[in-house]
């Protein structure tokens, strides 16, 4: 037998072989995948928002998600060698499982609010999605007409789901530094000279983001050559602030990391400085105050203690703050410009290795079109498609 591949062009167009399947499979794939993935994220938010710690005792069929998925990770194990290591419980929830959850009597009353259709309704346009993937996922032939299909069910099913996704990975407003929000008034001055506090919300208030960003500080630094240096600098580990507080766990949605930017400052220090954002509602985190108040005085007090011990002794490591290794490189830009590089690659956290679910990775801002042009989403550990430029 002779497996043809695809060619792509200078042009990076895709040549594919005449005996491969019709486009319209691989169009069907990703809405799909996509429907699916997006279900997802959005049944983890409303259960979590709404059972809190408890989320993982949703009933599904033949026991709960932390019963049922546990096995499932374990058969996973097994050929670890195949695929990427996953370790979220919701990966192993298939699309039957996921509309059983929405539309049973005892969790409904959670979902109704994001569907502008009644509840009949939505169960028949779930089911139709989940008859055409069925049909995929067992390698039985579709009709092209079944795109058209699963295109608009899922535009009508998930149009307020849509909506409810971007809003909790697009909170980008400061709230205004003359707010009288108790929760706002109570949080606002927190925060040290090693770790600051900024207060975000989104566009109706109901969602809010908090974002610590941390001065990372240069624990060593070693001049190689005069264009090459080598560091030991603090890092944040942002995982164990889940592992260690579990009110933050309890009751955010969910914690992801910002993009880290290096630089350097005039004695050529690292000058850069890792950000991690904690996402939760208005409503939790006014129920919760007290505690989450609490909470984060301790982390911010234990990033101040473990960053002082680390500055006195490189070779130590806290619970929250390790040292890791940096370097920084001249590089020759355009018309002959000349500037640092600063690789802090290792103050990644590494997805892999991470199983709990409220740790999403880097933080994304899908303004939009979250269902549609994701690149990468929660508990994943590589991208699903390359970024789609504006030109």
């Amino acid at each position: 037998m002779e497996w043809k591949k695809a060619q792509v062009k200078d042009n990076n167009s895709v040549e594919i072989p005449e005996r491969w399947l019709h486009l319209y499979y691989y169009e069907a794939l990703n809405v799909l995948f996509r429907f699916e993935n997006s279900l997802r994220v959005f049944v983890y938010t409303v259960l979590k928002e709404e059972l809190k710690g408890k989320w993982q005792e949703t009933a599904i069929s033949g026991g709960c998600i932390k019963s049922e998925t546990k096995k499932r990770i374990k058969q996973s194990d097994e050929y670890g060698y195949l695929g990427h290591e996953i370790t979220s419980p919701m990966l192993f929830l298939n699309s039957g499982e996921l509309i059983d959850i929405i539309v049973s009597d005892a969790y409904w009353r959670y979902f109704a609010k994001y569907f502008k259709a009644s509840k009949s309704i939505v169960v028949t346009k779930l089911k139709e999605i989940g008859t055409v993937r069925n049909s995929l996922a067992h390698f039985r032939p579709i009709k092209e007409d079944d795109i058209d299909l699963i295109k608009q069910n899922t535009k009508h099913v998930l149009m307020e789901v849509e909506k409810a996704l971007v809003k909790i990975t697009s909170i980008s407003a400061l709230v205004p530094t003359n707010s009288d929000e108790p929760w706002y008034v109570k949080l606002k001055a927190l925060g040290s000279e090693n770790i600051t506090l900024s207060l975000f919300y989104c566009e109706d208030e109901n969602w809010v983001r908090l974002s610590f960003s941390y001065k990372i500080p240069t624990l060593l630094k070693n001049k190689v050559t005069e264009e090459f240096y080598t560091y030991k600098v603090g890092n944040l580990r942002t995982v164990e602030v889940l592992r260690n507080f579990q009110v933050v766990k309890d009751n955010c949605i969910y914690i992801a990391d910002s993009y880290i930017f290096g630089r350097l400052d005039s004695e050529l220090d690292v000058a850069s400085s890792k950000e991690f954002n904690v996402v939760l509602s208005k409503r939790t985190l006014t129920d919760n105050l007290d505690a989450l108040e609490s909470a984060i005085r301790d982390i911010i007090t234990k990033v101040d203690e473990e960053t002082e011990l680390l500055k006195s002794d490189s070779l130590a490591r806290g619970t929250l703050v390790e040292p890791k290794h940096a370097s920084a490189s001249v590089r020759t830009g355009h018309n002959n410009h000349r500037y640092w590089q600063v690789t802090l690659d290792t103050l990644k956290s590494d997805s892999t290795k991470v199983s709990e679910v409220e740790y999403w990775g880097i933080r994304g801002n899908h303004v939009t079109d979250f269902v549609s042009a994701t690149q990468q989403y929660p508990w994943m550990p590589s991208s699903i498609s390359d970024e789609e430029l504006p030109f």
